[in-house]
């Protein structure tokens, strides 16, 4: 079947044939006999109720030719007639003969003026139309088809309006019918038919009937994707809906809302909507918008409207129609409608911050802008009230198009802020806001943007407007705002106002039905809030309330952590929760010193975000994709972006916490550069000051200085106070490491001044209103105003605390006693939190400390200590007076005193309240201090940093060492306890990384754990079991540091089943005695070794260009590279003689033999009592006697003379007389004083050295030797090759951060062998080492089961899997392999061979100021290398060779492992140590390359599997 397709109605054409023309053709008779026909068909027809033959029927009707009027009026009565009597007699059989009718009606259509033809016409019609019920069911039928448009025709013809109606309806449900059978094309043709038949006869009781049935013809043109004829009938929809509204919408328009309008008039809208999403299916050919044809207010309206539609879709497309429609806009409104375009231009700001067009999206902003401020609003004079509203969002939007586009700060946004403050706080807020919707939207907007730029002053402002405006009517967002003002006010330090706030939402979250997710999110907040003010136990409830609250979607939760692709726009949200809570939980863990597990939670946020990112980047895909900036620029990401560089800022914490500072630096800058890319601008953060402070802790002060000054500097403005001082603590931290002692000072002074400032309230800074007074007129109820002014201001008198704290470290530096109590005491009154009270007692204890030193320094015999050798022990317990045995003859001012010029004048009194001279004072106040730093030490082994327990260590080491110089320590458990503290305070950053936790997973409640008790601490006991009997039998540890003040090493020797002894060593204590001693600082050596590497650095890359070089050159070169030999030589020399001296037998291998040193003693003790006049008897009646109470020196001191070695092999009288006058300061500082000038020195010189070469003689013969001594070198020293020096140069020695690394080491390979036939090797893998690999390469390929790669780069599995596999790897590169394996591959390895890295400066540690030293070293003993040899510095190739040929060769390493030989020689006759020392006798430079090369860990025996 066709059904024609047009809209019109179908009309027939029949020729018109005029009543009196051509009459000859029929004649009167012939038109007489139709009548009698009609009348015989009738009355036939009544008789046999048939109908008749229509075929035979309608020809004898339809006649042409001239008739009488009359007669046709008689033709018309009688069909009539005929009519009637069909309907009675035949009912519904009369269907065909009622539709032959209508064809009759047809023929005769021109006589329709006739009344008579007119009626009967209308009376067929409306019988035809009874049986149109039944078409739609024969619809496949063409006479049924024909039928229908039979009627169409006459009921147009008729202009029936009635009639019409009934069968356009007709036509309509044929084709829901047709609809229904897939035939959607024939149906169109049916509803076109339908709506052009209701056009005709439209009245507004039709309107709504007509619309329905436009709407459903452009839904059938969508599904068959003919969106154009969609557009087409719904413009017309529009308009016929538009038209009759009309005035009525004009004059609702020029004074209401567009939202107002929108709600007043359902129908349009909906015919809007579909409208618009028909539209953004079109081509981009397609006119848009269709014209409407109506007059330009209302068309306007319309245009807006369908902005607004397009807008609120958000989708990709409708970009191309927005600009169409702004376009018309401003053509029908001109200048005339200011307002109206505005609101039209305001509707589509939200678009144009996500589409490429922003530079005219921003241009014509401006223009709004400009335009509004002419206040000129002409036609929309009505519409005035909102002039200020549009202003503010045009204002918001200008400022994050600039933002956006990376152009320069403009005032825009605080310009919003003021206008929207004045609204919400107007008398008629309703009638001043455009959309009440928009504006929260608005203002949710710009406090993100706000929290973006960092302006919390500003950001609270707009919270507390959008607070009013939400004023309960959604508890959702009345909860998320007081959240964030609770967060706003807490980042500035206000936890009073914080605290009032989280109250607030917790009566919302009771009050209301909030879900889940909303209530955790609260909780976070409290927890944050918690953890701030030190309220942990609180915390740890809400974490507890978390876990019960989520157990029901730990499901859905599990399921979104699980796989990455079902992180969908549904479940980003619980995601972000997820984020939000793991970095919350973090915070926590680390108060609580779980230091692991708030890392791993740490990592688990930053994989969260991650996702939650990839997902969201996904939507921008194909929409201007340019750049991650141009993403994190979006409104929608940049919460994740901040939350993202928060949790790197946490990681970053934790790792700076650990001392471990490669990590703190890249996660750290990895949150400023998030920042900086969201923030598209050099404002300052504060992660940006944090590295800052980073740089100037890690000793890297020229990216300290200029990052801070650029902070400093920039133009941005910081409305967080907190941020300023934030700034300035960083910059003083700055100006401390520069020892800028003044600018530091003064920075402190700053930050106090700031944070007073702040709590006193903000001050108006110019006639305006500026935004701090407006924030100041923001008060809250009484409730919110804490009782203690601590709690009401917790963070910043947490700041202030630590400031009083160091500037009580300045007063206490110029000796300012009563400033600095002063200080300290107002500090103590502000810390409230254990961390805080542990650097309070430490800083309390510092003042002892130094005020006891000071004491010390006014006294006589004292006055030397400062200079004087102190060791642990030095007496033997027994003899040790107390202050109640010291006589006063040790205060007789005709002692000789030696040591550095104190600052004030020995007579000048305390400035404290115990004014007393004597030492009981002293001891006092020496207790006072030990007991404050052992409080601190203990909460500090918990929570402190590494750097804390660092420094509360080292201190409370010299409180020790200086009450057992004194002999005022009366509990003898603390004198080994130096050592204690001293060792375990190093190496704590060498720990393997912590992988993110699971994603769904809360710590169990027991993980927070308080408990800060003395026995989970120091135990003296384990610590000599654990870490010093652990170390093998004629073996010896080392530790070698540097006080904090540079002037003082401290050396510590630990031996199995020996108790460790201990000596602080003044290195400048040789020109205390001797004005003529040259002065030999710790930082001229470190300038001199510095310089040295440098130039040894620099001769050894231009090794390469000068083989080719001219003779002159190469002698050049060479003398170079002589002069840094000796002088490296000589300065190794001197460190031995100035600063070690006569106490460099502590370094010492030798063997003690107990009973010749007990001879050496009891020697020693009689030239003590012939030359000293304390030691001389006195003759009295009753007998001889001494002169006073003997002091019994301990053994360990003898021992040092011991390891002087034996005189008659070398010279050592300098180095005696340094431990006699150690010897003789510890007699003086324990009673026994002699006048030093009186004494003869060179003649107890002469008898010590008798009484040492009677000792060596009487030892039997054997190796007295130990055969290893393992250094710890601290941060300070380690850049020394200690192992060069003379008193070491033929020792087996190596080298280890800590005790601790040494304990893991042996407790792991201890009695292990290295199998030399598990090995691999990479020779040459930059293939420019060609000497190297023609020396090496031929004896490597003879190794027995060996694997190797030569002459090409290693992969980085390759590298990983021989580190991994094998018991020896050997690599003969540049470097120690770096640039072919990251550092965190090798620090995570399971385990990790031995290693030989014989690159130039393998083996270099990079100085890191507070933290402690990193490098390819420490990534080995991370991952549990055994031993480790590598360079100090840069080597040239051809001395390296030389030095690893022989080790190899003298370890046993080419005869054990070669194929020919290894069945032959069953053990090495050296040790690896051993080999090395040996080793660098062979090179040409003795020191400048064969001093470079040290073994970490320890010396691991080679051996193979042959029997």
């Amino acid at each position: 079947m066709a059904v024609e397709s047009e809209v019109q109605v179908r009309t027939r054409e029949v020729r018109a044939v005029p009543l009196a023309g051509k009459a000859q053709a029929y004649g009167l008779s012939i038109f007489n006999r139709a009548v009698h026909f009609v009348t015989y068909t009738r009355t036939v027809m009544e008789s046999k109720k048939v109908p008749p033959n229509i075929d035979d029927f309608l020809p004898r009707v339809m006649l042409g030719g001239s008739m009488v009027q009359a007669d046709f009026e008689r033709l018309v009565v009688e069909i009539d007639f005929l009519r009637r009597s069909a309907s009675k007699v035949l009912g519904e059989n009369s269907q065909e003969l009622i539709f032959a009718l209508l064809s009759f009606v047809l023929h005769y259509k021109t006589q329709t003026s006739t009344p008579i033809f007119k009626k009967v016409a209308i009376r067929i019609l409306e019988n035809c139309i009874a049986f149109a019920k039944c078409i739609a069911l024969h619809i496949d039928d063409p006479l049924v088809v024909e039928r229908l448009h039979d009627c169409a025709e006459v009921s147009i013809l008729l202009e029936d309006e009635k009639c019409a109606i009934y069968i356009a309806n007709t036509y309509y449900n044929c084709g829901v019918h047709l609809c229904r059978t897939s035939r959607m094309a024939d149906a169109l043709s049916m509803w076109r038919t339908s709506i052009e038949l209701h056009r005709r006869f439209l009245s507004p009781e039709q309107l709504p009937t007509l619309l329905k049935k436009l709407e459903r013809l452009a839904m059938a043109h969508v599904e068959l994707k003919n969106f154009r004829e969609a557009a087409v009938a719904l413009t017309e929809a529009i308009a016929f809906a538009v038209q009759e509204v009309t005035d009525k919408l004009c004059v609702t328009a020029s004074v209401a809302s567009l939202s107002a309008i929108a709600s007043n008039f359902p129908e349009i809208d909906r015919l809007l909507t579909m409208y618009v999403h028909v539209m953004v299916q079109c081509n981009e050919d397609a006119k848009f918008p269709l014209p409407l044809g109506l007059e330009a207010a209302c068309e306007g309206i319309i245009l807006e409207w369908i902005l607004r539609i397009l807008v609120a879709s958000r989708k990709a497309a409708v970009h191309r129609l927005v600009e169409a429609v702004i376009v018309t806009l401003y053509d029908v409104y001109g200048e005339d409608y200011p307002i109206r375009y505005a609101r039209s231009v305001v509707s589509v700001l939200p678009l144009a911050i996500e589409n490429d067009n922003k530079e005219q999206a921003l241009k014509t902003a401006e223009n709004v802008v400009n335009r509004l401020g002419e206040e000129d609003y002409k036609e929309d004079a009505g519409l005035a009230n909102y002039a200020e509203d549009l202003t503010a969002t045009c204002s918001l939007y200008i400022a994050i198009l600039e933002y956006q586009l990376q152009l320069p700060n403009s005032v825009m946004v605080t310009k919003s802020v003021q206008l929207w403050h004045a609204l919400s706080n107007g008398p008629d807020l309703e009638n001043s806001i455009v959309d009440r919707g928009v504006l929260l939207s608005n203002l949710q907007l710009l406090s993100d943007f706000l929290d973006l730029k960092g302006r919390v002053t500003s950001q609270i402002l707009t919270l507390h407007c959008l607070q009013k405006i939400v004023d309960g009517t959604c508890p959702k967002l009345y909860m998320q705002c007081y959240i964030a003002l609770s967060r706003a006010y807490l980042g500035l330090g206000f936890s009073g106002k914080a605290a009032e706030y989280l109250r607030l939402s917790q009566k919302v979250s009771k009050n209301s039905d909030i879900s889940v997710d909303d209530v955790t999110m609260l909780h976070l907040a409290e927890i944050e809030y918690f953890v701030t003010v030190g309220k942990l136990e609180r915390a740890k409830e809400r974490i507890a309330t978390i876990g019960n609250n989520n157990e029901q979607s730990e499901d859905d939760l599990s399921e979104i952590g699980s796989k990455q692709e079902n992180a969908t726009a549904k479940s980003a949200p619980k995601v972000e929760i997820l984020a939000h809570m793991h970095y919350t939980v973090s915070l926590l863990l680390m108060e609580y010193g779980r230091d692991k597990e708030a890392l791993s939670h740490a990592k688990a946020s930053i994989k969260a975000y991650n996702r939650i990112m990839l997902q969201k980047s996904r939507r921008f895909k194909g929409i201007g994709r340019e750049s991650v900036a141009l993403e994190y620029s979006r409104p929608e990401m940049w919460s994740c972006v901040l939350g993202l560089a928060r949790s790197h800022a946490q990681v970053a914490a934790i790792y700076d916490h650990q001392g471990m500072v490669r990590e703190t630096e890249f996660y750290l800058t990895e949150a400023v550069k998030l920042v900086q890319s969201l923030r598209r601008d050099k404002s300052p953060c504060s992660y940006q000051i944090a590295l800052g402070d980073f740089y100037s802790r890690s000793g890297n002060l020229m990216k300290a200085r200029e990052l801070l000054l650029a902070t400093m500097d920039s133009d941005a403005q910081i409305e967080n106070h907190m941020h300023k001082a934030q700034l300035e603590m960083a910059l003083a931290s700055y100006y401390h490491a520069v020892s800028s002692e003044e600018k530091k000072y003064e920075g402190y002074e700053t930050v106090e001044d700031t944070l007073l400032a702040a709590t006193a309230g903000l001050q108006n800074t110019g006639d305006g209103e500026t935004l701090e007074d407006m924030l100041s007129e923001l008060t809250l109820t009484d409730s919110a105003i804490s009782k203690s002014k601590t709690d009401e201001f917790f963070h910043i008198n947490r700041l202030r605390a630590t400031v009083l704290r160091l500037k009580s470290h300045n007063m206490i530096c110029q000796e300012d006693w009563e400033q600095a109590e002063s200080a300290l005491r107002d500090s103590a009154a502000l810390t409230i939190i254990p961390r805080d009270r542990t650097l309070q007692s430490m800083a309390e204890s510092h003042f002892h400390f130094v005020y006891a030193t000071s004491l010390l320094q006014r006294d006589p015999v004292f006055t030397v200590l400062q200079d004087s050798a102190i060791s642990i022990p030095n007496v033997s317990r027994s003899s040790s007076k107390s202050a109640k045995d010291v006589s006063p003859s040790t205060t007789l001012s005709g002692v000789q005193t030696r040591g550095r010029k104190a600052t004030k004048s020995s007579t000048s009194s305390s400035p404290l309240r115990t004014r007393r001279k004597d030492l009981t004072d002293v001891q006092k106040t020496l207790c006072k201090a030990r007991q404050l730093v052992l409080e601190s030490y203990f909460v500090a082994s918990k929570i402190g940093s590494a750097y804390e327990k660092q420094k509360i260590s080292n201190h409370l080491g010299q409180v020790l060492l200086l009450q057992s110089a004194i002999g005022s320590v009366k509990d003898d458990a603390y004198c080994p306890a130096a050592n204690y503290f001293f060792e375990l305070s190093k190496g704590l950053s060498l720990a393997k990384d912590i992988p993110a936790a699971d994603e769904t997973s809360l710590p169990a409640v027991h993980t927070f754990d308080s408990d800060y008790s003395h026995s989970n601490v120091l135990d003296l006991n384990a610590f000599q079991k654990e870490y010093v009997d652990i170390i093998p039998d004629h073996w010896a540890a080392v530790s070698i540091a540097l006080l904090e003040d540079s002037e003082d090493l401290i050396v510590s020797r630990f031996q199995a089943n020996e108790s460790p002894f201990l000596l602080r060593l003044p290195l400048n204590r040789h020109c205390s005695r001797d004005a003529d001693e040259d002065s030999f600082s710790f930082n001229d050596a470190l300038s001199e070794m510095q310089d040295i590497i440098s130039k040894s650095n620099d001769t050894a890359q231009a090794s390469r260009n000068i083989q080719n070089g001219a003779k002159s050159e190469k002698q050049q070169w060479w003398a170079e590279r002589r002069a840094l030999d000796l002088r490296l030589k000589e300065l190794l020399d001197n460190m031995e003689y100035s600063w070690l001296g006569g106490f460099k037998g502590i370094l010492s291998g030798n063997i003690r033999n107990r009973d010749h040193l007990s001879k050496f003693s009891s020697s020693f003790i009689m030239i003590l009592k012939k030359h000293l006049p304390t030691r001389r008897t006195v003759r009295t009646r009753q007998g001889s006697r001494l002169k006073a109470q003997e002091i019994k020196i301990d053994p360990r001191v003898f021992e040092l003379f011991i390891s002087l070695g034996d005189p008659a092999e070398t010279d050592n009288s300098d180095m005696l007389e340094d431990l006699i006058y150690f010897v003789l300061d510890i007699l003086q500082f324990h009673g026994e004083c002699n006048a030093y000038d009186e004494l003869d020195m060179d003649q107890i010189v002469i008898d010590v050295q008798e009484i040492l070469r009677t000792y060596y003689e009487s030892l039997e013969n054997g190796n007295n030797s130990a055969e290893h001594i393992v250094l710890i070198l601290d941060k300070t020293v380690h850049m020394f090759p200690w192992e060069s020096l003379p008193c070491l140069r033929r020792q087996s020695i190596s080298r280890l951060p800590s005790l601790s690394a040494l304990r893991s080491i042996l407790q792991t390979h201890r009695g292990r062998k290295i199998d030399v036939e598990k090995g691999a090797y990479i020779l040459n893998p930059s293939a420019d080492l060609v000497n190297t690999q023609n020396q090496f390469q031929s004896q490597l390929e003879s190794f027995d089961g060996w694997s190797g790669i030569i002459a090409r780069a290693p992969t980085e599995g390759e590298f990983k899997s021989y580190l991994n596999a094998n018991d020896l790897v050997l690599y003969f590169g540049h470097g120690g392999g770096e640039q072919y394996i990251r550092p965190s591959q090798i620090k995570n390895l399971d385990r990790c061979a031995a290693t030989f890295l014989l690159g130039c400066s393998s083996g270099a540690l990079h100085k890191s100021g507070n933290f402690e030293p990193w490098g390819t070293p420490m990534n080995y003993l991370i991952a549990g290398c055994p031993l480790l040899v590598a360079n100090l510095w840069d080597v040239t190739d051809k001395d390296i060779d030389r030095f690893s040929h022989e080790m190899f060769r003298l370890c046993g390493l080419y005869d054990l492992a070669s194929k020919k030989t290894k069945g032959k020689v069953l053990a090495a006759k050296y040790s690896i140590g051993e080999a090395i020392a040996k080793a660098r006798e062979i090179c040409n430079l003795k020191y400048l390359n064969g001093a470079a090369p040290v073994l970490y860990g320890v010396p691991l025996e080679l051996a193979n599997k042959v029997v």
